[in-house]
């Protein structure tokens, strides 16, 4: 069933043909976005229906439109384009989770990462990831930026990014109408069709970034619906918590609301400290600052806004495995292993131990096989900053427990950089991230 936009729009929009579909699921390939094995303890989640939530609306030129449309037809006109992105740019070595992700309609033009911050578009290439050539290719894309990127970049834009009036921690940046990792990213052709940026491209990254954009934002669902919460033990074989020493790994587990539970991964790092992950000072407490298929990033600290203080940021992430492995190795990045700010992720059955080898790939295999990077329901797809003001209940948010699961408290504040001497997040044996949709 679709329904048409109809009413008279602002000038700014009256070159869009807008139509939005009703939420009918839609099914979508098993997305083995890297060349190598999923784990079977997430296929379905692998293989889920995606739901149409809203269209989110980018006007690539000075003072276009930044604006969504919802099921209803409603159009809601959010912020402006102050400039334009002008051309896509390789994405950096320090965001190599950009390699591991395509758009749930099989399509590579998609969202990479959602922020409090930022987010990301990959532009490209039509190719997955093959971690046994990992160099092979670099990704292309743009970023669409907050008012405060503007407001600070003392005359220093770049051109591979949209830079809005939208104020970081709101709307499209962690707030009510943010996407998911995988959310097909299109243009809007000289015949006014909407298609995939793949097309328009082909594999030519000199082309001016296209006038019009659109992110479609999907709901991810399985036979059990969409997940309720995600819980971490955070312990790995060998840690003391809690006054227990752990034979085993702790436990990722996705719960439904049908009270299904799924064991999908292991922890082999747990995560002890925190540090001043950029951005979290547009994330409040306890809510979520970012995903991509690399990393969730948990904030710690409060909403303070742009701020020259590193130190009243706050944070920790969970990561893939090997994706800590060839930041670490590979690319010299002195992070992840044996650091109190991060948690690893990794298959179930998986060996710590097989971090500290340098190798990326061991027997013709890759170091963790079967691979979580860029993989749902963890690292695409299911998880975003949704933040609203004054209703916990309908936002993102994580609790923690320090007696494995009997009670639980929201995260207390914590800014810039702590460890195991001195983290509340050390006494923490489980994290539970709540997951909430948009409407």
């Amino acid at each position: 069933m679709i329904k048409s936009l109809k009413s008279a729009l602002k000038s700014t929009m009256l070159a869009f043909v807008l139509t939005i579909c009703m939420a009918m699921p839609v099914m979508a390939e098993s997305n083995n976005y890297t060349n190598a094995a999923i784990p079977p303890e997430a296929a379905e989640e692998n293989e889920a229906s995606f739901t149409l939530k809203h269209k989110i609306y980018i006007e690539n030129y000075a003072n276009g439109s930044v604006s969504y449309v919802d099921l209803e037809g409603k159009h809601t006109v959010i912020g402006t384009v102050y400039r334009p992105a002008l051309t896509a740019k390789d994405s950096s070595d320090g965001f190599w989770a950009a390699h591991y992700d395509k758009a749930i309609d099989g399509t590579f033009s998609c969202v990479t990462a959602a922020g409090a911050n930022a987010m990301h578009l990959k532009m490209g290439p039509a190719a997955s990831y093959d971690p046994l050539n990992a160099g092979a290719w670099k990704p292309k894309q743009i970023s669409v930026g907050i008012k405060e990127d503007y407001d600070h970049a003392n005359g220093s834009y770049s051109d591979a990014m949209i830079y809005t009036s939208v104020p970081g921690g709101t709307n499209i940046f962690g707030g009510s109408c943010a996407p998911y990792v995988g959310n097909p990213v299109k243009y809007l052709n000289a015949g006014g069709t909407w298609e995939t940026l793949d097309n328009y491209f082909q594999g030519d990254y000199t082309k001016q970034i296209p006038k019009r954009l659109l992110i479609e934002v999907y709901q991810a669902s399985t036979v059990n619906g969409s997940p309720d919460y995600i819980e971490f033990e955070n312990w790995a074989a060998g840690d003391t918590v809690g006054g227990i020493t752990k034979i085993g790994n702790g436990h990722v587990t996705v719960h439904y609301p049908n009270d299904t539970v799924k064991y999908i991964a292991d922890v082999i790092q747990r995560v002890q400290g925190t540090g001043r992950f950029t951005g979290s000072e547009y994330a409040e407490v306890g809510r979520l600052r970012a995903a991509h298929p690399g990393v969730i990033c948990f904030s710690t600290s409060p909403k303070v806004g742009f701020t020259h203080d590193s130190g009243l940021r706050g944070g920790f992430q969970f990561v893939p495995a090997n994706h800590a492995k060839y930041l670490s190795y590979d690319l010299g990045q002195d992070s992840f292993i044996g650091r109190d700010q991060w948690g690893i992720i990794a298959h179930v059955g998986a060996d710590a131990n097989d971090l500290y080898n340098p190798d990326y790939v061991i027997d013709g295999h890759v170091s963790y096989d079967p691979v979580w990077e860029g993989v749902a329901p963890l690292f695409a797809e299911y998880i975003t900053p949704r933040n609203i003001p004054g209703n916990l209940d309908a936002s993102t948010y994580f609790v923690a427990s320090d007696d494995f699961g009997q009670t639980w408290q929201e995260c207390p504040t914590i800014q810039g950089v702590t460890d195991k001497t001195v983290s509340p997040v050390a006494g923490w044996t489980n994290i539970r991230l709540y997951l909430r949709y948009p409407n």
